[in-house]
């Protein structure tokens, strides 16, 4: 028997015409048009870092 244990942690509401938030290091901007949110600008996540 194996069991998966996950988080989550609630997000900020979408508020105005724009939301901008941070997924796994990748920001994403997101716009409202005509009722409904669309992503339209993704960056690249940062370079992990590796310990020494």
């Amino acid at each position: 028997m194996s069991s998966i244990t996950g988080t989550s942690r609630a997000g900020s509401p979408r508020t105005g015409h724009e939301h901008v938030y941070t997924i796994n290091g990748s920001r994403l901007r997101d716009v409202l048009v005509d009722g409904q949110w669309i992503t339209v600008s993704v960056s690249e996540p940062a370079p992990q870092r590796v310990a020494a």
